[in-house]
């Protein structure tokens, strides 16, 4: 594991990072927060790692598919995990099993421009999801998986990752195209917009005052503080 400082940036635009954490993850893809620990998804061997918050890996869980590209709980402790190849969403319990699979509706032009991300509501008690583009969207679900509200998503290349920030009440996203982190309301349209040093940004959450986000390129995870 490796530890760096907030690096320097030539230009104003770029959100500096607090922390870099090298992972012991081949293809980070996704990531969420549950009781003081993170769980990442690699797309590459149907994994899903615990981690302490600097990215060390605690405990581990297998699932049956590979192309797992989002991960998030629904609030009663169970991993919501996003497959793009199936365009599904499966529910698992806290022994690693498969409890629900969920048929996610909706066109894409190829393989590898699906489902990219998804977050819980817990307010709402509501799922999201994002299509990562042709057609870029997000999507809002009900507890059967089907889409009660859609909106397009125009203000990057693609979208590949989303979390829903409780504290603001409003979506975080990420283009790994595009290299952006994006702050967006519940209407789906931009509130702001932020340059950040990141290659192939594949996941983020957040957690307290900061944001994680997972490089799948670099097997990183970066640490900001959230921009206010």
């Amino acid at each position: 594991m490796c530890v760096f400082c907030a690096c320097s940036s030539s230009s104003q635009n770029v959100l500096k990072p607090l922390h870099v954490y090298k992972l012991n993850i081949s293809e980070p893809s996704g990531i969420t927060y549950f009781e003081n620990h993170l769980f990442i998804v690699s797309d590459f061997n149907g994994m899903v790692y615990k981690t302490d918050l600097e990215g060390v890996i605690i405990d581990k869980i297998q699932l049956p598919t590979t192309d797992n590209e989002g991960v998030c709980f629904d609030g009663e402790g169970n991993l919501i995990v996003v497959n793009e190849t199936k365009r599904r969403l499966l529910k698992i319990d806290s022994e690693g099993e498969i409890i629900q699979q969920l048929k996610i509706k909706g066109k894409q032009k190829h393989k590898n421009s699906g489902l990219e991300g998804v977050c819980f509501n817990e307010k709402e008690k509501s799922l999201y999801v994002i299509n990562e583009k042709s057609p870029k969207q997000l999507l809002k679900l009900n507890k059967e998986g089907k889409i009660t509200e859609s909106f397009k998503l125009n203000f990057s290349n693609d979208v590949s990752g989303i979390c829903f920030d409780n504290s603001s009440n409003s979506f975080w996203l990420v283009s790994d195209e595009s290299k952006l982190l994006m702050n967006m309301n519940k209407r789906g349209e931009l509130i702001s917009s932020f340059n950040i040093p990141v290659s192939k940004a594949e996941g983020i959450v957040a957690y307290n005052t900061n944001l994680y986000i997972v490089s799948d390129l670099e097997n990183t995870l970066y640490v900001f503080k959230i921009p206010r």
